[in-house]
């Protein structure tokens, strides 16, 4: 093994060598959709990495920005790339270091693709997760998608045990379960699911199954054809655009006001990005490393909320080493009915501290599962030298004013 790697850079140079050399021969497969495919996602590639270095505005942010292209790209093509309606399969968007497209870090998100020209039964159990939905989505040749369906845990009809069953058919099967229309004139689209825990510690997962209605499994499938590849690579152009610039067009942006809540709903992003039922408050924040925010916000009495941080490319913070969002079942609320949430770039003494992870700007996220006309209160920020805000926010709890120093 260790004359294999001192042999590594000797190998790596000849296969370089003859990769030019190849290339420099026109191949009787150049033309193929494929091919163009494949060209035109490496194009969008090298422009989303122009995107993220014109839009960085420090050493951190450009580094960060080139391992999310990473991320982007191997998400994509995970989930659509690899999607294949033929024989679908659920696909884990999301890893414990992959956290990318604004995600719940306290959440779950798992997609299948599927085509009209078969009919799909999906099934499985609800596990006790506070929240869990399925969005049936449609592609549109702008690479958006739109809603043909949407269940959640208390609209599937699920069974006293939690069993549930989706059907994607033409036509509506005469077995109980939750019907959408897709057939023919449907297309191609896909199902995102999302998967919520309060406390991932004393919760169960839910069950996904999936299967092509009349298939028998394991029985053989034709081998992939040049247009199939082709729509599977254009597929993940789609997603890896659609992700990768979430920061430019997704609204509040970054150069917007920092430390300023906006409110969101699905119908400000679309179906493809978020569900009727998450709603949202969100904020561009911008903090010093000698700073920190207090963030004060009146508790909604829903099912799910969280509060969460992300970078300036919608990543989650890394929370897998770091506190860096926390749920309803993981927050302090003081005696006047309020949370307080001390945001730093690192720990502080605060029962409710955040950690952005040196990230001296991105966004701020409040997320509840509701009803899309809930008018949940703006949260107040307070930007203060980081000394001061444990202090701060403990006399605020208190109803009493710090003593100056």
């Amino acid at each position: 093994m260790p004359r294999l790697f001192a042999l590594l850079p000797m190998l790596l140079a000849v296969s370089i060598t003859s990769a030019e050399e190849s290339s420099a021969q026109d191949s009787p497969y150049s033309e193929l959709q494929s091919v163009a495919a494949f060209d035109r996602l490496m194009s969008t590639v090298a422009d989303l990495r122009s995107t993220i270095l014109a839009d960085a505005t420090s050493e951190q942010e450009a580094a960060e920005g080139m391992r999310f292209i990473l991320r982007v790209l191997a998400m994509s093509q995970d989930v659509a790339g690899d999607g294949y309606p033929a024989a679908p399969h659920f696909a884990r968007m999301d890893t414990g270091r992959r956290k990318v497209g604004g995600d719940n870090p306290d959440g779950e998100y798992y997609t299948l693709a599927w085509d009209g020209e078969r009919d799909y039964k999906i099934s499985g159990n609800l596990g006790t997760a506070d929240h869990l939905s399925f969005s049936v989505l449609s592609m549109q040749r702008t690479g958006r998608s739109k809603s043909l369906g949407y269940a959640n845990e208390r609209t599937l009809g699920a069974d006293k045990d939690g069993h549930y069953t989706l059907w994607l058919t033409a036509e509506k099967p005469e077995a109980p379960g939750f019907w959408v229309k897709t057939g023919p004139a449907a297309g191609f689209g896909s199902v995102l699911v999302r998967e919520y825990f309060g406390d991932r510690s004393t919760e169960k997962p839910a069950t996904l199954q999936v299967e092509v209605v009349g298939r028998e499994r394991y029985a053989p499938l034709a081998p992939s054809t040049d247009a199939e590849v082709a729509r599977s690579i254009q597929g993940t152009r789609f997603a890896f655009q659609g992700m990768g610039l979430l920061h430019r067009y997704v609204s509040p942006s970054l150069v917007d006001s920092p430390n300023r809540f906006l409110r969101r709903n699905s119908g400000d992003f679309g179906a493809d990005i978020s569900s009727p039922d998450n709603l949202y408050l969100i904020s561009p924040y911008a903090i010093e490393p000698d700073e920190a925010l207090i963030i004060e916000v009146e508790p909604l009495d829903v099912r799910f909320w969280n509060f969460a941080i992300e970078n300036p490319w919608h990543e989650s913070v890394d929370y897998a080493e770091r506190r860096t969002s926390r749920t309803h079942d993981a927050i302090q609320v003081d005696p006047d009915g309020m949370v307080r949430f001390v945001v730093a770039h690192a720990p502080t003494d605060h029962p409710n501290y955040l950690e952005t992870a040196g990230h001296r700007r991105g966004f701020m996220t409040f997320r509840w599962v509701g009803e899309p006309d809930t008018q949940a209160p703006l949260p107040k920020v307070t930007r203060l030298p980081l000394a001061q805000a444990s202090a701060l926010a403990k006399a605020l709890a208190g109803g009493d004013e710090p003593a100056e120093n």
